[in-house]
């Protein structure tokens, strides 16, 4: 499986099919109602940087995530229409996202769960 740490700058996620960019997309889980991603962070600190960075991509693209954030994890959903397609323009932020997050030394975490162990 392609993730987007492989994509090549030649090959932008832009020019795959919305389904291909989805799957690339590691980090982000998607259900019938939303797209979900949670990242655990060094510290505290990092985290509400990620957050910081999430807010400015949010208001440049206008689309607004849910965030949760528990001490040095954050929660992130996207939220869609009940059965509807994930927009180009999702797809697009929740690749910065990850960017970011990686970026960040963020670890992606398995299951939302996984951020009670910090709460």
């Amino acid at each position: 499986m392609t993730n987007i740490r492989q994509l090549s700058q030649a090959q932008s996620a832009v020019s795959l099919v919305p389904q291909q960019r989805l799957s690339a997309l590691e980090d982000w889980k998607r259900s019938k109602e939303s797209f979900t991603a949670s990242y655990r962070f060094s510290s505290t600190a990092t985290a509400l940087e990620f957050i910081t960075l999430v807010g400015l991509l949010a208001e440049k693209v206008g689309i607004y995530p849910h965030v949760d954030w528990r001490i040095d994890a954050v929660y992130l959903r996207l939220a869609q229409g009940l059965n509807t397609e994930i927009t180009a323009q999702t797809i697009n932020l929740a690749r910065r996202v990850s960017v970011d997050a990686h970026r960040l030394n963020g670890a992606a975490m398995v299951d939302y769960r996984d951020r009670e162990a910090t709460a």
